[in-house]
């Protein structure tokens, strides 16, 4: 990873992080998950596996380290979810649709492991109305960002609009 990448990639997960556990928790009814869509779209890039996998796993423990969950919980689920993610990419080049719907199904599996593993740990339960309506709602308002922002996200990181193309 080059240093300007570096530097891009670790802005967009700082932004994202402290918008995540600032303002995001703040809303009712919408709450999409920025790191997650992060992590997911960083597959879309032409960063080596390796380095988004560690970009998950540590966007993941800084969450778990402002929050108060159990500690790596958030960070080994974002990267069960980042190496889904860099295993199936290549259904996600078929343009900006499916590059929505990829995420959406990414997201919805991030967070029902997260009820699951949180559940097995204490941390919460899968009963709850919450839950429920959480496992649909984030997926729902990560589809949609997803569709609006991929193309510009994957532009920014690899500074080649030829990396993938959205239609």
């Amino acid at each position: 990873m080059r240093a300007r990448t570096g530097l891009t990639v670790f802005l967009m997960v700082l932004t994202a992080v402290v918008v995540q556990t600032t303002l995001i928790n703040q809303l009712q009814f919408v709450i999409p998950d920025l790191v997650l869509l992060l992590v997911i779209l960083l597959a879309l890039t032409r960063l080596r596996p390796e380095a988004v996998l560690g970009v998950a796993f540590f966007s993941g423990l800084l969450i778990d380290l402002l929050g108060t969950s159990l500690l790596g919980l958030r960070a080994i689920v974002l990267t069960m979810v980042a190496y889904a993610a860099i295993r199936t990419r290549e259904r996600a080049e078929i343009g900006r649709v499916g590059v929505a719907l990829w995420v959406g199904l990414l997201t919805f599996g991030g967070i029902v492991i997260l009820a699951l593993v949180g559940t097995l740990f204490g941390q919460g339960t899968l009963l709850g109305s919450d839950a429920v309506s959480r496992m649909f709602l984030v997926p729902i308002a990560n589809t949609i960002l997803a569709a609006l922002t991929a193309g510009l996200f994957v532009r920014l990181v690899d500074r080649d609009a030829s990396a993938f193309r959205f239609t």
